[in-house]
């Protein structure tokens, strides 16, 4: 099960998408630590790290990095190609997906991942069925 997705940008989160209830007094100092552990981590290593009884796995995108945390008996890898598959869907959906995106779209960036995960599980691994319903949402609002 997945806990929640950070995405980070010089150590400043721009996104986080929480899966499990965490006290938003917590958030800051969960934030900061697990975007330090990761950003300091060697950059030809493995992405895969331990944080006390989670799992983080994270991949860079430009200049931000992915941060996902799960329980210890999820798939690494599954978790890593999902990192991959979301930013692959914010791509499809704004056309070259940049840091602006992030900060000026976050309502879009919920929607497509409560679209692919639910309840922290992955559900959905169609980018074009998961981008269905934003779409649809788009088009009505156009007109």
């Amino acid at each position: 099960m997945m806990n929640y997705l950070l995405i980070s940008k010089d150590g400043n989160v721009l996104f986080s998408h929480y899966f499990t209830h965490v006290t938003s007094s917590a958030r800051p100092a969960l934030e900061s630590r697990v975007v330090n552990k990761c950003q300091n981590a060697d950059k030809n290593a493995c992405h895969f790290l331990e944080d006390g009884d989670s799992l983080l796995v994270f991949r860079w995108f430009g200049p931000c990095v992915f941060i996902l945390s799960a329980d210890q008996q999820e798939n690494e890898l599954m978790l890593y190609e999902f990192l991959a598959l979301y930013v692959g869907a914010l791509h499809r959906y704004f056309g070259k997906f940049t840091e602006r995106h992030l900060l000026l779209n976050t309502d879009h960036l919920h929607m497509v991942l409560e679209e692919m995960v639910v309840g922290g599980e992955l559900v959905e691994s169609s980018v074009k069925n998961a981008l269905a319903p934003i779409q649809m949402l788009d088009s009505v609002a156009s007109r």
